[in-house]
């Protein structure tokens, strides 16, 4: 039995942000639930990767619609309606924390993750290879500004320049912007915590 807890224990110790005591709590607390809600628990989580999938344009997760032709393509990026800025995220629940603020009416794309200080591979940690490409088709359709969301944190800031310097070659020779979210988010900030006000402030005076 304790074989069994030690290695769910360290299976939930790999999610983001959960420790050693959190993770066994975890356990502990699914043993201690009926079957019912056992039962329920794990078909969820085996349902999960057949229902949801990555967007091909922005990469980020979203429910496929089986019966929609372009089921490949998240409704965002379908939208004929969105302005003609891309906004460019570390990870899914920072475009959902911008989406909740209803503070911008662009298209997105997800790096995938951050970049570490002194990463040797950047290029293989985050999608900037597939951005340039999302970038370059984006251009035929008049883009005008992306907007790098990045945390207001070392990590952050680290892949905020990493992408910049990528972008700025496309930058220069078809003119548009690119620019960072400007005061309102403090030092230390993550965008999955930001209220919607504290994004609005970013975004109006992004730089």
């Amino acid at each position: 039995m304790t074989d069994r807890i030690e290695k769910l224990t360290g299976i939930f110790s790999r999610f983001p942000g959960i420790g050693q005591k959190q993770a066994k709590r975890f356990v502990y607390f699914l043993l201690s639930q009926n079957s019912s809600f056992i039962k329920e628990f794990l078909e969820e989580v085996s349902s999960i990767k057949k229902n949801i999938k990555t967007c091909q344009s922005c990469f980020k997760f979203f429910l496929e619609n089986k019966i929609s032709s372009d089921s490949k393509i998240c409704q965002i990026c379908k939208s004929p309606e969105r302005e003609r800025h891309l906004m460019v995220v570390c990870r899914d629940i920072d475009l959902e924390n911008m989406e909740r603020s209803g503070s911008f009416k662009g298209k997105y794309f997800v790096l995938g993750g951050s970049l570490p200080i002194l990463e040797k591979q950047p290029e293989k940690k985050i999608r900037v290879d597939s951005l340039i490409e999302r970038v370059k088709k984006l251009l035929e359709d008049g883009l005008e500004e992306i907007i790098l969301a990045m945390d207001f944190n070392p990590e952050g800031e680290n892949t905020g320049e990493f992408v910049k310097k990528s972008l700025t070659p496309l930058s220069e020779k078809y003119k548009f912007k690119i620019s960072t979210l400007g005061k309102g988010l403090s030092l230390g900030t993550e965008i999955e915590y930001s209220d919607p006000e504290t994004i609005k402030n970013a975004l109006i005076n992004r730089h």
